[in-house]
């Protein structure tokens, strides 16, 4: 399956359309502002709600719960590692990829099961059938929040005259 997230992510709108690769809605994602926190609605085709991604924490080391029926059934979580390498624990999926480049590799048990082109305006998911896409949304909001805030953390040590070429 095919889906495609085109613009900001919630920095400045309340709702971002997910659409397939004809162009059709699949999902629309909107901030469910009678909760508390970061949490983002599921709407699947006639607005009917299919899941809540909530966030928890913030920074680069947010993680992203996909809630269903009120139940979690995935997190997607930063490893600690210095790449950023996201597990999400539910399907166990494990998603590898580089700040500097823009393809995510999804594995399952060792076996590829889908890619994530990420990038801050556009990504794309492409996920097996019988894989859950709503895990793949949620990994491309926690590696998007890692861009996001490795682009601000980026902007304001440029602004301070902080580079890494021992200046």
């Amino acid at each position: 399956m095919k889906l495609y997230i085109t613009g900001k992510m919630f920095e400045s709108v309340d709702a971002v359309t997910v659409t397939g690769e004809h162009g059709e809605a699949v999902y629309t994602l909107r901030r469910d502002s009678s909760k508390e926190g970061h949490v983002i609605a599921v709407n699947g085709t006639g607005g009917v709600k299919v899941a809540e991604i909530e966030q928890r924490g913030i920074g680069v080391g947010a993680s992203f719960a996909v809630l269903v029926s009120g139940e979690e059934t995935a997190v997607v979580e930063k490893t600690a590692s210095i790449q950023p390498d996201f597990n999400v624990r539910g399907p166990g999926w494990f998603v590898d990829g580089s700040l500097f480049k823009t393809k995510y590799a999804v594995t399952k048990e060792n076996k590829p099961v889908g890619e994530l082109k990420v990038a801050l305006l556009k990504s794309e998911i492409d996920i097996d059938d019988g894989e859950n896409p709503i895990f793949a949304v949620a990994a491309v909001m926690a590696i998007r929040n890692v861009l996001f805030n490795a682009s601000i953390i980026g902007s304001v040590m440029s602004v301070a005259g902080v580079s890494g070429a021992g200046n």
